[in-house]
C-alpha cells in the first residue's frame, strides 16, 4: 500500500485549516455547559473532551499522575448503556494550568462511546446556534 506524503506547510492559513480539523472529534464545553468529574478525589471541571482523553482545570496534580474515573454520559438521542469508565493519566500540565489527559485501559466500545458523546454534543450546539 502505498501512502500519499504530506507537504509540510507554513502557511497560516492552512496551519488554521489544519488545527480545525483536530478540533473535529474533539467537544470543548462552553457557553454555560459544564462537566464536572471526580480526579483523585478531587471536583474538577472538565474543559474538552475526545475519544483519546480530555482536559481539566488543574486541582493540585503533578505530571502523570493517574486515576480511575467513571463517568455517566449524557448523549442526547442515544438509548444504551453510557457508563465510561477507564483510567486517566495526566501527560501535560500547561503554564495556563490545565491538565492534558489521555484514557488508558479502555477497550473500543468504550472509545466508540465518547466519539457517540462528541458528535451528538455538536450536532446539539448547532442546532442551538441556529
Amino acid at each position: 500500500m502505498f501512502w500519499k506524503k504530506m507537504k509540510q506547510t507554513t502557511d497560516p492559513k492552512e496551519c488554521l485549516e489544519q488545527e480545525s480539523l483536530r478540533e473535529a472529534f474533539r467537544y470543548t464545553f462552553k457557553g454555560g455547559r459544564v462537566f464536572l468529574m471526580e480526579f483523585k478525589q478531587k471536583p474538577v471541571e472538565v474543559l474538552d473532551i475526545s475519544a483519546g482523553g480530555m482536559a481539566f482545570k488543574n486541582n493540585g496534580f503533578k505530571q502523570y499522575d493517574v486515576d480511575q474515573v467513571n463517568l455517566l454520559l449524557d448523549i442526547p438521542n442515544y438509548i444504551g448503556n453510557t457508563k465510561f469508565s477507564a483510567q486517566l493519566r495526566i501527560l501535560n500540565i500547561t503554564d495556563e494550568s490545565i491538565c492534558q489527559c489521555i484514557f488508558e485501559n479502555c477497550p473500543v466500545e468504550k472509545y466508540e462511546l465518547i466519539h457517540k458523546y462528541v458528535l451528538e454534543m455538536q450536532k446539539t450546539e448547532i442546532k442551538t446556534k441556529k
